[in-house]
């Protein structure tokens, strides 16, 4: 992909009562920053059979509007960039496991036909939009009543049956970890490990089919979040 073409992103957003200069320093030029380094991931991920951006995963924002903490709709992005430059990449599988559903790409994609959604997230949390839940071709569920064991059953028979049923030729990971117990956003109960067996889950039924997968890491709000990650 010509890199040259992923810098710069201008979007500006109507945001009020803190000075521009400072949204702009503070929350969108990193966020813009974090966009081109999803994309650029996409790509590498195709060169080198998977990749991670340590950041992005925005996707309560869509192509029209940000939603959350979310303002540039990095995974549509994504898709609509790999298409564009390598029309070889037509099927896309989207596996978003942040506990949030992904509203923003789900209304931008609902009617595209060669993008599969396995969303699992939270249904009785934010955002609870019906409208993209339309897009969902496999909708899964974690609550606080989900044991660490029950989730990653759910996970792991998500990821058997959506591969077997769509093959892709890309697969975008969102890896939200405010599924975490203590996570004051997300209303789980989720531990550690769990996590990051999680990932190896996703990683693992991926790459054994020989899939290229880009990893974003999406929503999580305590500290102990990084020491997961890393």
């Amino acid at each position: 992909c010509p890199r040259e073409l992923l810098w710069p992103l201008n979007i500006e957003l109507p945001l009020c009562f803190l000075p521009a200069f400072f949204l702009r320093y503070r929350a969108l030029n990193p966020m813009s920053r974090a966009t081109h380094g999803s994309i650029q991931a996409g790509c590498l991920a195709l060169e080198k059979g998977w990749s991670i951006n340590l950041s992005g995963g925005y996707h309560h924002a869509s192509l029209n509007c940000g939603g959350g903490f979310c303002v540039f709709p990095d995974i549509t992005l994504i898709v609509k960039h790999i298409r564009n430059w390598h029309p070889e990449v037509q099927k896309i599988q989207i596996v978003d496991l942040d506990v949030h559903q992904g509203n923003g790409y789900e209304i931008d994609l609902i009617n595209d036909c060669n993008v599969y959604i396995m969303d699992c997230y939270n249904h009785h949390i934010y955002p609870g939009d019906r409208k993209a839940k339309r897009a969902i071709k496999k909708d899964l569920s974690v609550s606080w009543s989900d044991t660490t064991r029950t989730y990653l059953n759910k996970i792991k028979t998500g990821m058997k049956e959506s591969l077997d049923e769509f093959s892709p030729d890309l697969l975008i990971y969102n890896a939200g970890t405010d599924i975490l117990e203590g996570d004051p956003l997300g209303a789980c109960r989720i531990s550690k490990e769990g996590v990051i067996e999680r990932d190896e889950i996703v990683f693992s039924a991926t790459m054994q089919r020989g899939i290229p997968i880009v990893m974003l890491l999406s929503g999580g709000y305590q500290k102990v979040n990084a020491q997961i990650i890393a």
